[in-house]
């Protein structure tokens, strides 16, 4: 009752893996991924041991058909399960054990792995390749986007209620130390993937880090409406300098990561902004 997809963009160097079901916090249970080696998804009578098990095995450089070999040929269970697995480079594969309820199948294409049971109808799974292919943009959005494609198609026969999306990426998590770029779940919801995409959109106004293209420098109306701006939400105190008091604000707001100096602001902060005194 899930499908997911398994998928990486290797010039960006992003592995990640999106999935729904009915099934409740299933960010939980299928995703897996590690930059600079691959993305894992589990599923169906889900053995949790193939995430790391075959991350490990990805890092030692196996090629994923090799790992699901590895993965499901002790497995006594190995007819019921389904597994995707990508490696950083792009390459794929995935395996729907005969046992699996129906509709249930496998598409593999170049960087991407998609796979679904008790799906509404045999077209789900080629629809969610279909759209990833279609798809424009970074990789988390097109991940997102496959999920979209399946669920026009009817998606979980059983319905919808969680999602999530786990992408992977060298520095890409907060503070730069990590590697969890993107990680967002929707544990219950009645348009699990609708919420996701938004939460997506959130995650890219608060961790996103500016282009040199997406910085405004300010000149003197610029910064005068802005100090009007953070008289008016309360945050200019009369004994502090404007762009000290600025980026207090954006730490208030948790948008630090988007914080580019003194004369200079992004964009989406300074949108961020008008809507706040707008709002207030």
């Amino acid at each position: 009752m899930t499908f997911s997809i398994a998928a990486a963009d290797p010039e960006a160097g992003e592995v990640g893996v999106a999935t729904q079901s009915k099934f409740l916090a299933v960010g939980a249970v299928v995703p897996w991924a590690q930059a600079e080696v691959g993305a894992v998804a589990t599923q169906s009578f889900a053995d949790l041991t193939f995430g790391p098990r075959g991350l490990e095995l990805l890092a030692a450089g196996l090629a994923p058909q090799e790992v699901l070999d590895h993965l499901l040929a002790p497995d006594e269970r190995r007819d019921d399960r389904q597994v995707g697995l990508v490696d950083a480079g792009g390459r794929a594969a995935s395996w729907t054990g005969p046992g699996c309820f129906e509709h249930a199948s496998s598409v593999v294409g170049d960087g991407y792995a998609c796979q679904g049971n008790i799906l509404a109808s045999d077209r789900v799974v080629p629809a969610m390749a279909e759209a990833f292919e279609a798809a424009q943009g970074p990789l988390p959005e097109r991940l997102v986007a496959a999920l979209h494609g399946a669920q026009r198609e009817g998606g979980d026969r059983r319905g919808q209620e969680a999602a999530a999306i786990v992408v992977a990426k060298p520095g890409g998590g907060y503070g730069g130390n990590n590697d969890r770029y993107v990680d967002l779940r929707v544990d219950h919801h009645d348009q699990p993937i609708e919420e996701l995409g938004r939460l997506l959109s959130m995650h890219r106004l608060y961790f996103g880090r500016p282009a040199e293209s997406d910085l405004i420098t300010a000149d003197a109306a610029l910064e005068d409406e802005i100090r009007e701006m953070l008289t008016a939400l309360g945050k200019l105190p009369p004994d502090r300098e404007l762009w000290d008091a600025l980026s207090d604000y954006m730490d208030w707001e948790n948008l630090e990561e988007r914080w580019a100096g003194p004369g200079r602001i992004d964009h989406r902060v300074l949108e961020y902004l008008r809507g706040h005194v707008v709002r207030s």
